[in-house]
């Protein structure tokens, strides 16, 4: 971590609200989460074809989710609630994490890594109005499989973004997919190509099928490519090479400490 990226995280754990706690804001978007999928399917009965909906809806979620990462999360926005969001990801998590230190070192950090918890609210939301025109269209049954669907997507994206910024370990290192989506994401947090590769968190279709994915492989290749670096399209590797860099990849690192919190001042925290 270069010192420019400590400052950063000094500055930004500094204006971290003391009573922030990493391991409840976990727990209260997966419990209220998986809460409510189970409370949805709970009232599925004899579904037959409307089990069709898990993979439309999974599909269409996916191109959402790179859709909203590309052209909101990396495209600031005439709006304020616009030029808040790329403000917190573009600014803010691309700084903090970057290819050269991807990981956190306390749990105070999961506010960076997680989305705020309100949001998993407004996804709710969202998720009852599209189950409710589902509902009206063919049935009950697509209403609430639909909802249960759009907010499993949302928790799949939140725990694979949480395991691409934990320690090196057998376990992800050998996870199918998991592996992927990890050197993916180190690849699109080298701050050159941010903006152009690796959009996808939870699985990357909609990166191989736009184009956006820096793999040169098959569907199949891109989804289980693990951490090989071989198969890099010849732009993207020269793209390194300008840099005068190698392909980032996960890898074992010594522990990383907190860094040292650099109190500051009001306005300096409104600036962050």
């Amino acid at each position: 971590m270069d010192e420019k990226q400590r400052l950063f995280r000094s500055q930004y754990q500094a204006a971290t609200s003391p009573y922030y706690n990493g391991v409840l804001h976990g727990l209260f978007v997966f419990g209220l989460g998986i809460a409510l999928i189970v409370a949805a399917l709970n009232q599925v009965q004899a579904a037959s074809w409307a089990w069709l909906g898990v993979p439309a809806t999974l599909l269409i979620a996916n191109l959402n989710e790179w859709y909203v990462h590309k052209n909101r999360l990396h495209k600031r926005g005439k709006n304020r609630l616009s030029q808040l969001i790329w403000h917190r990801h573009t600014k803010e998590h691309h700084h903090y994490f970057t290819h050269e230190e991807m990981r956190v070192a306390s749990t105070r950090e999961y506010r960076i890594v997680f989305f705020p918890a309100y949001a998993l609210v407004l996804i709710a939301i969202q998720s009852i109005l599209l189950g409710l025109v589902c509902a009206l269209v063919a049935g009950r049954n697509l209403g609430y499989i639909v909802f249960a669907t759009a907010i499993a997507f949302y928790l799949l994206y939140e725990a694979m973004h949480f395991l691409c910024h934990v320690d090196e370990n057998s376990v992800v290192r050998h996870l199918p997919l998991v592996n992927t989506m990890r050197r993916n994401h180190m690849v699109h947090h080298t701050q050159a190509l941010m903006t152009d590769y690796n959009m996808n968190l939870t699985f990357p279709f909609a990166d191989w099928l736009l184009g956006t994915s820096d793999l040169q492989r098959s569907l199949l290749g891109t989804i289980f490519n693990g951490y090989a670096s071989q198969h890099l399209k010849p732009e993207v590797a020269r793209r390194y090479q300008e840099l005068g860099m190698q392909p980032p990849a996960p890898h074992v690192q010594a522990p990383l400490q907190p860094v040292s919190v650099v109190v500051l001042s009001p306005d300096a925290k409104k600036n962050l």
